[in-house]
C-alpha cells in the first residue's frame, strides 16, 4: 500500500563529469513483510515463499543485523563464511554502499541475499512506515536508522516466540552506547561475535581485517565530504588513465570510435619487459594492447572497451606504471626464465594471416575477477603488506596485507582481488586461504582445481548429505539389483551378448555394445548406463552433477561428477550384473546400411567387461587371452570381428564425406604402486580398437541427435564444431609445401584427403603425426548449443566429424550434458517429461556452463599431465644427468623452435635467442655431445626467420666454414635431438624447458658423408698449419675440458678469458669428430 512520497537529493563529483546531482523519490509503504519463513502477520510471505524467494529461517536462534560498518569492509567475511546465515541487510547499509560508488559490494549483497542456502534478504527499511528514520543520509543518522529496523525485527518476532534473538553486528568502537537498558536488540562487535559463536572464522576474520587495515573500505570513517575530498586531492602523477564514464563508453560505442571485447593477457609479458594483451575478433583483425599504460588495469577475462590507435597515436601513463619495474630486483631472474618458458607456446607464430590493430583500454564493462593462487613475494622491510605472485603469469602481482610472513613463505595461497585503485601500480586484494608447501603433490593439485575454477580444494569435492541420502541401498552384504519396478516398460536384453571394452582399470564404466547376425544381415547395439532412472531433475545429485558439468580426469586421479555409488556401482555396467541402460539398436543389411532404428529403456547383463589390449588380441586371432573366460572367448571373438568389420565400413563412409582423423598428444603415467612416484611416461598407444569403439560411439551420438532435434527443434542440446578460417591453415600449407607436400584446406572433405595422402606418402610417422595436429590447433573447440539458438540448421554441423547433427549421448556417467540429452530422448518417446527438457532458455544456458566447464576441465587435465612430466624429468635428472631424447620441429618461432618429443609426450621451447635478443646457439650443435649444450658458439649472426625455416649465420672462423659462412638452418618437420631438464622456480609449478643439442643422427651422416672429402682435406692443412698453436694452448685447453659448462674453447666463457681476443678454434680442432654436420652453402664435389 502506497502512502507518504519522499525524496532525497545527492551531490556526486567525478573528474570526468564534475558535480552531478542526483534525485531519488520513494514512497513509504506500510505493508513491507519480514521475510521469515513461517510468519503469519505478515500477508506477502505468503506470495514470496510460492515464488521461492529465499527467506529467513524461524527455526534458527539468531537474525543477524550487520550495519554499514560490517558490511563495507568485512563483506568477503560474509560472502564466503557459510557459517553466517539468516542475515538482514537494510535497504539504509546499499544506500550507503551506492553513495560511495560501492557497486561491488553491493552485487555481492545481493548475490548473498539470492542464495537459499545463507537464508539471507534484504530488508526495505527506508520505504517502510515503521522503520523508516528521518533526516538526510549520514553515519549518524544511517546507524539510529539499522537499529530502529533491527528493534522493529525484534518485536514483530516476539509477538510469535520469545527465543529468536535479533543481533546487530558493527564495527564501530561506540557500540556499548548503542546498547539499550532491558531485553531488546543486542549489540555485538562483529570480532567479539565471531570470537563467540564461529570461533573456526577467526583466522579470515583477522585476514580480511588486515587487508582492509590502510584503506578506506569502512565507508562510516569519513563522512561524505571528506571521502570526496580525499579522492580529489589523490596523487595523479602516478596514476592510470582514468576510465571513460559510462554515458561516454555508450556514445562510443554507438559511434564505433570504441570496441568492446574480452581481453587475454598473455603469460610472461614481464619476462620481455612489456604486458601486453590480446581481444580476439572473428569479422575483423585482432587487436593489440602493449604495455601496462595501455592496458589501464584490465585483467584476463575482462569485457574492456578500447579505443583503438593510429599510426602516430601513443599512450600517456605517469611516471608510476612502468612495464619493466616491479619492485622485485633480481630475485626474479629465475622466475622470468619460467614464464619465458610457460609463454612460449603463445608466441604469435610467423606467417599470421592478418596484421592487428593496436588500442588501449578506456573502460571495463565487466571485472572478471576470480580467486587466485599465488605465491608470496615478501616485504624485505619485514612488515605486514607484501607481493603475491599469481601462478598464473598473466595475472599481474596483488597487494596484500598478511602480518605473519613465515607462515605463507614457501607456500600456495588463495588471494582475492579487492579493487584497482588509478593511483596504484598493483591491485589491491587480501589473503583468503592457504592451500600447501609448494612442491607437495596435493598443494600442486589444489592449486590446478583452484586455478580452473573446479573447486576450492579437493576436499570440497565430495557429496553432499542431501546427495548421499539419495543414493540407492549397495553394499558388498547386499549389492542393488533391479527390482520389479525398475524393470516395467523396459526391453529385456539380458539375454544378448553385450560386452564393454575400456580403459584397463576402468570402474565407471557407462558404454556396452552388442554386434550379432539376423536373418536380414545385422542387428548393432549401443547401450548406456541408465544414469537418469538414479538423478531426478532437481535434486540434490542434479544439482551438483550439474554445477560440476563433467568429471574431472587428473593423470593420477579423478573427480567424480556423480557419487561413486552410481559411478562405479549402481549405473557402471559391471560384467555379470543386471543394469538399467538405455540403448539405441540399429537393423542393418548385408552391408551395413540401416533399415531401421529403435531407442528405449532397457535392462541388460554385460557377459565380460574387456580392456582395451584383451580385444585387441581377440581382433589380433589370439586365443587364450589373459584374463578372459575361455568358455566366453570364442562368442567374444565372434562380436568383437563383427563389430569391427562392421565400423570399418561406417568410418570409412565418414572419411569419404570429410571425416577428420586428428592426432592426440595425450600420455600415459605408470606410478610406483608402494611411493605413487611416476614410473614411466609414454604416448598412448593406438590400437585399431580404440577407433573401433568410438566409431560406434560416434554413430550412436549422431543417431540420438537427430531423434531429439526432431522432437525438439529449438531446444535439442546439440554439438557442433565450426567450419575455421580457411587462413588458419596458412602454417600447416607452408610447411607441407616445403617437403613437397600440397595441402587442401577448402572443406574437411579436402583437407581430410589431403592429410590421407600426406601420411600415406611420407613415410615418417611422425610428420604425419605433427601435421594432423597442425590442423587440430588450426581449428576451434567444439561446443554445446540450444538449436533455437541457430536459425540456420547449417549451422548445427560438426565440421571434424563430417555430421549435420551431432550430440553426447554415451557417457552420462562423466558428462552432465548425457544426462540432459537422455532426458531429451526420454521425452521424445515420451517416456518421460522432465522439467525443462524442451525449454530453450535453460538448455542454451546449461550449455554455455557447460562448455566452460568442460575448457577448465580440460585444461586442468593438461596441466596435471605437465605435473607429472616435470615430477618425472625431475627425477630422471636429479643426480645432474642429462636426458637426451629425440624431437621434430613442430613450428618456428622468431625466438627459436617448438620442438614436440614423442617419447615424453612433451612440446616445448627451444630458445635460440634470449630476451634481450641476443643468439644462443649451443656448441653442442657442432660437437654432437650434450655436455656442450651449456656453452654457446660466439659470434653468430643473421638470424633470420619466415613461416618455414629458421636459420642462423656461424661465425666465419668455425674451421669446417673457412671457405665461406654457412647457415645453420632449421625447418618445420625436421628431425633434432634435445635435453630436458626441470626448471626450478620458487613460485611456480617448475616447468620442463628443452635445450638443443643437435640434429638427429640421420640428418648427421647425411651431411658427414657428402662432406667427408673436403673436412679430410681441410684438416690435414690446418693441423699442419697450427701445430705449434695447439701445444702453446695445450695447458689452457685442458682447463676447458675441465669446465663445469662443457666448453671447448668455444663458450662465450672461453672467448673472455684474459689474453685472448677471441677463441682459437684450430688449437682444439681435434676434439671435433663432428665438425662437418652442418649443411655449407658450397658444393663439396666442386670443391
Amino acid at each position: 500500500m502506497l502512502g507518504v512520497r519522499t525524496e532525497s537529493v545527492t551531490f556526486r563529483r567525478s573528474k570526468r563529469q564534475g558535480m552531478a546531482m542526483g534525485v531519488t523519490e520513494r514512497y513509504v509503504r506500510s505493508d513491507i513483510p519480514c521475510a521469515l519463513r513461517g510468519c503469519c502477520s505478515c500477508a506477502m510471505n505468503a506470495a514470496l515463499e510460492r515464488r521461492a524467494v529465499p527467506l529467513l529461517d524461524g527455526t534458527q536462534a539468531r537474525i543477524l543485523v550487520p550495519d554499514s560498518s560490517a558490511v563495507s569492509r568485512f563483506i568477503s567475511l560474509f560472502e564466503q563464511a557459510g557459517e553466517l546465515t539468516n542475515l538482514v541487510f537494510c535497504q539504509t547499509v546499499l544506500d550507503a554502499l551506492d553513495r560511495r560508488g560501492r557497486t561491488r559490494t553491493m552485487r555481492n549483497v545481493r548475490r548473498i541475499a539470492a542464495d537459499p542456502r545463507r537464508c539471507a534478504v534484504v530488508f526495505a527499511n527506508e520505504v517502510f512506515a515503521e522503520t523508516r528514520e528521518p533526516g538526510a543520509g549520514g553515519a549518524a543518522r544511517d546507524m539510529r536508522a539499522v537499529l530502529r529496523a533491527a528493534r522493529w525485527y525484534q518485536h514483530h518476532v516476539d509477538a510469535q516466540r520469545r527465543d529468536l534473538q535479533v543481533v546487530l553486528l558493527t564495527t564501530r568502537k561506540d557500540y556499548e552506547a548503542l546498547q539499550t537498558t532491558g531485553p531488546d536488540v543486542q549489540v555485538w562487535q562483529l570480532e567479539d561475535y565471531v570470537d563467540a559463536w564461529h570461533p573456526e572464522l577467526v583466522e579470515h576474520y583477522h585476514s580480511v581485517e588486515q587487508a582492509t587495515v590502510d584503506g578506506d573500505m569502512d565507508i562510516t570513517t569519513l563522512t561524505a565530504a571528506e571521502h570526496a575530498q580525499a579522492r580529489l586531492q589523490a596523487c595523479t602523477q602516478n596514476s592510470y588513465t582514468a576510465h571513460y564514464s559510462a554515458s561516454d563508453i555508450a556514445e562510443g560505442l554507438r559511434s564505433g570510435t570504441l570496441v568492446r571485447g574480452k581481453i587475454r593477457l598473455r603469460a610472461g609479458g614481464g619476462a620481455r619487459g612489456v604486458a601486453q594483451g590480446i581481444i580476439e575478433r572473428t569479422d575483423a583483425p585482432d587487436i593489440v594492447i602493449g604495455g601496462r599504460a595501455a592496458l589501464n588495469r584490465a585483467c584476463t577475462g575482462d569485457v574492456v572497451v578500447v579505443k583503438l590507435l593510429g599510426a602516430g597515436d601513443k599512450v600517456q601513463a605517469g611516471a608510476g606504471v612502468d612495464d619493466a619495474g616491479d619492485g622485485s630486483g633480481d630475485e626474479d631472474a629465475e622466475e622470468t626464465l619460467a614464464v619465458e618458458q610457460i609463454d612460449a607456446g603463445d608466441e604469435t607464430p610467423m606467417g599470421a594471416a592478418e596484421q592487428p590493430v593496436q588500442g588501449v583500454v578506456v573502460g571495463v564493462a565487466e571485472r572478471k575477477w576470480r580467486p587466485y593462487v599465488a605465491t608470496l613475494q615478501a616485504d624485505e622491510a619485514g612488515g605486514m603488506r607484501h607481493l603475491a605472485v599469481p601462478v598464473d603469469a598473466s595475472v599481474p602481482k596483488i597487494r596484500i596485507h598478511y602480518p605473519d610472513v613465515r607462515a605463507i613463505a614457501d607456500s600456495y595461497f588463495v588471494v582475492a582481488i579487492d579493487g584497482w585503485p588509478a593511483d596504484s601500480q598493483y591491485p589491491q586484494g587480501h589473503f583468503v586461504r592457504a592451500l600447501g608447501p609448494i612442491g607437495t603433490l596435493d598443494a600442486e593439485i589444489d592449486t590446478i582445481l583452484v586455478e580452473r575454477q573446479i573447486a576450492v580444494s579437493q576436499s570440497a569435492l565430495g557429496f553432499s548429505a542431501a546427495s548421499l541420502r539419495e543414493m540407492p541401498d549397495d553394499s558388498a552384504e547386499r549389492p542393488w539389483t533391479p527390482s520389479a519396478h525398475d524393470l516395467q516398460g523396459r526391453r529385456d536384453l539380458r539375454d544378448t551378448l553385450i560386452f564393454s571394452i575400456d580403459p584397463k582399470g576402468s570402474q565407471d564404466i557407462d558404454d556396452a555394445v552388442s554386434m550379432r547376425r539376423t536373418g536380414q544381415g545385422f542387428e548393432l547395439g549401443v547401450h548406456i548406463a541408465d544414469v537418469t532412472q538414479f538423478v531426478r531433475p532437481g535434486s540434490a545429485t542434479d544439482e551438483a552433477a550439474r554445477e560440476r558439468g563433467t568429471t574431472v580426469y587428473l593423470a593420477d586421479r579423478r573427480f567424480n561428477m556423480i557419487p561413486e555409488v552410481l559411478s562405479e556401482r549402481v549405473c557402471s555396467l559391471r560384467g555379470s550384473c543386471d543394469r538399467l541402460a538405455v540403448s539405441v539398436i540399429w537393423n542393418m543389411d548385408a552391408d551395413y546400411n540401416v533399415t531401421g532404428t529403435w531407442f528405449g529403456r532397457t535392462v541388460i547383463r554385460s557377459a565380460c567387461e574387456m580392456h582395451y589390449e584383451q580385444a585387441q588380441a581377440l581382433l589380433d586371432g589370439q586365443r587364450g587371452v589373459e584374463g578372459l573366460d575361455a568358455r566366453m572367448e570364442g562368442a567374444l571373438a565372434t562380436g568383437v570381428m563383427e563389430l569391427t568389420r562392421a565400423m570399418r565400413v561406417l568410418r570409412e563412409r565418414r572419411r569419404q564425406a570429410g571425416a577428420l582423423e586428428l592426432a592426440s598428444t595425450e600420455v600415459k603415467f605408470a606410478f610406483d604402486r608402494d611411493t605413487r612416484a611416476v614410473a614411466e611416461v609414454a604416448p598412448k598407444q593406438s590400437l585399431e580398437i580404440h577407433r573401433v569403439i568410438e566409431e560406434a560411439m560416434v554413430f550412436a551420438n549422431a543417431a540420438v541427435a537427430r531423434r531429439i532435434y526432431d522432437a525438439f527443434p529449438d531446444a535439442a542440446l546439440l554439438r557442433r564444431h565450426r567450419s575455421p578460417a580457411p587462413e588458419r591453415f596458412a602454417r600447416l600449407r607452408q610447411a607441407a609445401e616445403a617437403r613437397g607436400f600440397s595441402v587442401d584446406c577448402a572443406s574437411n572433405a579436402e583437407l581430410a584427403r589431403s592429410l590421407h595422402k600426406l601420411t600415406e606418402a611420407a613415410g615418417d610417422p611422425s610428420l604425419a603425426f605433427l601435421a594432423k595436429s597442425m590442423a587440430t590447433l588450426a581449428m576451434q573447440e567444439a561446443d554445446y548449443f540450444a538449436t533455437g539458438e541457430c536459425p540456420d540448421a547449417h549451422a548445427f554441423a560438426h565440421y571434424g566429424l563430417a555430421l549435420d547433427h551431432y550430440t553426447h549421448f554415451t557417457s552420462p556417467i562423466r558428462r552432465y550434458a548425457d544426462i540432459v540429452v537422455h532426458r531429451q530422448l526420454l521425452a521424445a518417446l515420451q517416456e518421460s517429461d522432465g522439467p525443462n527438457t524442451a525449454s530453450q532458455a535453460w538448455v542454451a544456458t546449461t550449455a554455455a556452463r557447460l562448455n566452460e566447464r568442460n575448457r577448465q576441465a580440460k585444461v586442468a587435465q593438461r596441466e596435471s599431465t605437465e605435473l607429472f612430466q616435470s615430477r618425472y624429468v625431475a627425477q630422471l635428472t636429479q643426480d645432474g644427468q642429462h636426458v637426451v631424447a629425440d624431437g621434430v620441429v613442430a613450428e618456428v618461432r622468431t625466438n627459436g623452435l617448438i620442438v614436440y618429443v614423442p617419447r615424453f609426450g612433451i612440446r616445448g621451447p627451444v630458445h635460440l635467442r634470449d630476451a634481450s635478443g641476443g643468439i644462443r646457439v649451443p656448441l653442442s650443435v657442432l660437437s654432437g655431445r650434450a655436455r656442450d649444450m651449456d656453452a654457446h658458439i660466439a659470434g653468430c649472426s643473421e638470424f633470420a626467420v619466415d613461416a618455414r625455416r629458421l636459420s642462423v649465420r656461424l661465425p666465419i672462423d668455425v674451421p669446417a666454414f673457412h671457405l665461406g659462412g654457412s647457415d645453420l638452418q632449421f625447418a618445420v618437420f625436421d628431425h633434432v635431438k634435445v635435453a630436458l631438464r626441470v626448471l626450478e622456480t620458487r613460485r611456480r609449478r617448475p616447468p620442463v624447458y628443452l635445450t638443443l643439442v643437435s640434429r638427429a643422427s640421420a640428418d648427421v651422416r647425411a651431411y658427414r658423408s657428402s662432406l667427408a672429402p673436403l673436412d679430410r682435406t681441410f684438416r690435414a692443412s690446418a693441423l699442419s698449419a697450427n701445430r705449434s698453436a695447439q701445444e702453446k694452448d695445450r695447458g689452457a685447453e685442458a682447463g676447458a675440458e675441465a669446465m663445469p659448462s662443457g666448453g671447448n674453447g668455444v663458450s662465450e666463457v672461453a672467448a673472455k678469458r684474459p689474453g685472448k681476443k677471441k677463441p682459437d678454434y684450430y688449437a682444439v680442432l681435434e676434439k671435433f669428430s663432428q665438425l662437418s654436420l652442418l649443411e655449407t652453402r658450397c658444393d663439396p664435389q666442386a670443391v
